[in-house]
């Protein structure tokens, strides 16, 4: 076992000394890549950021085009990671209050936003026929289901005060949605891959 963790760590350094050039793919660089992939996918799972891990996936992926086209979205993200989706809709109703009353032109006091969650609740059962109440109340529903997709269609009808006041709660459900992508993505090529170091073995 120590031996295996040596070599492994040997592996890794070397891969970060080497400079970044073109190399042939072989059994070990294959294996290498899948170790990279494999480290990589618990903390897209989790929401704090991840950027030491991506920068190990990148080096032990090295220049293989797929490895390379999957990882570039999440360079931006890596820095401040993504909130899953319980604390995206835990979070969700402050930035919903908050869109509600920049749609009627109020301020943000303290009672002005409990009179907008009350009218955010009355639009459950059928209350209010505001643009921002209805994509809201869709929106809520939608994440209430882990439907992130199809709550961030809904909110994407929003103009103006409404959406300026969704936009920043918006970007962290992007990013999450992002994330949820490469983990398919990556998981995907694994999958593809793990044949990949015996093919090359048998050449």
């Amino acid at each position: 076992m120590m031996l295996m963790r040596g070599l492994l760590t040997f592996s890794l350094l070397l891969a970060l000394a080497l400079p970044a050039r073109a190399q042939p793919v072989t059994p070990d660089r294959a294996l290498l890549a899948l170790a990279g992939a494999e480290l990589l996918l618990p903390h897209l799972a989790r929401p704090a950021p991840f950027p030491r891990a991506l920068a190990v996936t990148r080096a032990l992926t090295g220049d293989d085009p797929a490895w390379v086209a999957l990882l570039a979205p999440l360079e931006a993200i890596a820095p401040q990671g993504a909130p899953l989706p319980r604390q995206l809709a835990a979070s969700f109703g402050v930035a919903a209050d908050a869109a509600v009353l920049a749609e009627m032109g109020q301020g943000d006091s303290r009672w002005q936003r409990w009179m907008a969650t009350a009218m955010r609740l009355g639009a459950r059962f059928g209350g209010g026929d505001s643009p921002a109440l209805a994509a809201i109340t869709a929106a809520e529903a939608l994440l209430d289901q882990g439907a992130l997709e199809a709550a961030d269609q809904a909110l994407a009808t929003l103009h103006g005060p409404a959406a300026a006041a969704l936009a920043e709660w918006r970007a962290e459900l992007q990013r999450r949605r992002a994330v949820d992508a490469a983990v398919a993505a990556l998981a995907d090529l694994v999958t593809r891959r793990a044949a990949l170091p015996q093919a090359l073995a048998g050449r």
